[in-house]
């Protein structure tokens, strides 16, 4: 066994009991490891053992460990100084600057608070139970209560993340979060939604509005995502084919709103939609190049389609704040600009579109996901269903019978 064990008499030492003792004989263990993060040698002490035994076993342990290949560093590494840089390195490099920025915020404003004090090796699940049960009672920012399930279930998958990557680069023996029970799902919410004349009296509303008009279509009528409308371009729209494509979406960054790729590669898709959305279309270009043509070079012009009269891209944050200011003004039934998408998306299925296609549309990443989000409104269609199987079966009996 690599190693030496020596004894001291420690001035005072606190014992099995938790006591206090003065002039206590205690054992160092002294011993040589490899650091990961430079693969250079060094050689260090864990003191103040109690026993000898105890100081043996965690030299059998050291050595255990190089044999399986598994070199922890033995330097202490504190968890806010490895949660800035893997986040600085690995998410910075390797994920979109959005989902950066809202890592960032989680780490600063969450996990470095509470558990950034800790040597990365010694945390353990009992520390990160007593972190969520702390996001449940006071977690806001603001100081007004706790986090929602759905934010401290967001803030498990980063640190999850994270303390894997640790793992796998060899900074900790196993990832303490395996034993660590994931925050609960939270319970669906059933939003509200526009009905089918609800969608249609609010596309009367908007109108000829510049700002409106063509985003309530899209997400009423085709499900789009707020960002996806808001970054789409003249470009990307095919008037004799009738196609949209759906490539780049408008995000919100701290240095302004960007147009970056869309959700997943399921996002990046191309949709079919009914020739009132291409008149709407049609006609917001047509509104574009008139205010371009009298503001000249005061036109920002990058082809987007909902944009101020200026031609620069609406913040998709200002927009949702303008959205609801219009549906406060005209006193019609509360809903986010989100849930145009989920009223698109259920005007579709109660049309008999398959769910495939509607899964397609919304851009959905599997067919699973538009399953489980529109689980209900399956329901009521499969029980349509029967019912007009019924009427068949019923009109096909009398037929006969007659």
């Amino acid at each position: 066994m690599q190693g030496t064990i020596e004894e001291r008499i420690a001035k005072t030492v606190r014992g099995a009991d938790g006591r206090i003792r003065k002039n206590q004989k205690v054992y160092d263990a002294r011993y040589r490891f490899t650091d990961p993060r430079t693969g250079k040698r060094h050689t260090t002490r864990k003191r103040g053992f109690l026993r000898r035994a105890d100081a043996e076993a965690f030299l059998l342990k050291i050595n255990q460990d190089e044999a399986e290949g598994i070199t922890t560093s033995h330097k202490p590494l504190l968890v806010r100084e490895f949660m800035n840089d893997w986040l600085n390195t690995y998410v910075k490099d390797n994920l979109r600057e959005s989902t950066y920025e809202g890592y960032e915020y989680d780490i600063n404003n969450h996990i470095i608070p509470q558990l950034g004090q800790y040597d990365i090796k010694n945390l353990t699940a009992a520390h990160i139970d007593k972190f969520y049960s702390q996001l449940r009672k006071e977690g806001r920012v603001d100081g007004k209560g706790g986090l929602k399930e759905i934010a401290i279930k967001r803030i498990h998958r980063i640190l999850n993340l994270a303390l894997n990557h640790a793992e796998k680069h060899d900074l900790i023996a196993r990832n303490p979060m395996h034993k660590v029970i994931s925050p609960t799902k939270p319970e669906k919410v059933e939003r509200d939604i526009y009905d089918d004349r609800e969608v249609l009296r609010l596309i009367e509303i908007v109108k000829d509005s510049h700002r409106f008009e063509v985003a309530v279509a899209l997400g009423g009528i085709c499900g789009l995502r707020r960002g996806e409308i808001l970054g789409l371009k003249e470009s990307d729209i095919d008037f004799d084919k009738k196609l949209i494509h759906i490539r780049k979406q408008l995000v919100h960054l701290k240095k302004g709103s960007d147009r970056t790729k869309v959700k997943t590669d399921g996002s990046n898709r191309v949709i079919s939609a009914p020739d009132l959305v291409f008149e709407i279309l049609h006609r917001q270009i047509e509104r574009n190049k008139r205010n371009k043509a009298m503001l000249l070079d005061g036109y920002n012009d990058e082809g987007f389609i909902v944009c101020y009269d200026d031609g620069k891209p609406i913040p998709p944050k200002r927009f949702s704040a303008y959205f609801c200011n219009l549906i406060k003004r005209h006193k019609l039934k509360h809903i986010r600009f989100h849930d145009l998408r989920h009223s698109g998306a259920t005007l579709m299925l109660k049309a008999g579109v398959s769910l495939e296609v509607v899964s397609s549309i919304l851009g959905h990443s599997s067919i699973k996901t538009t399953n489980d989000i529109y689980a209900h409104i399956l329901n009521d269609v499969k029980i349509d269903a029967a019912k007009k199987v019924e009427v068949l079966l019923n009109f096909t009996k009398n037929f006969k019978n007659s």
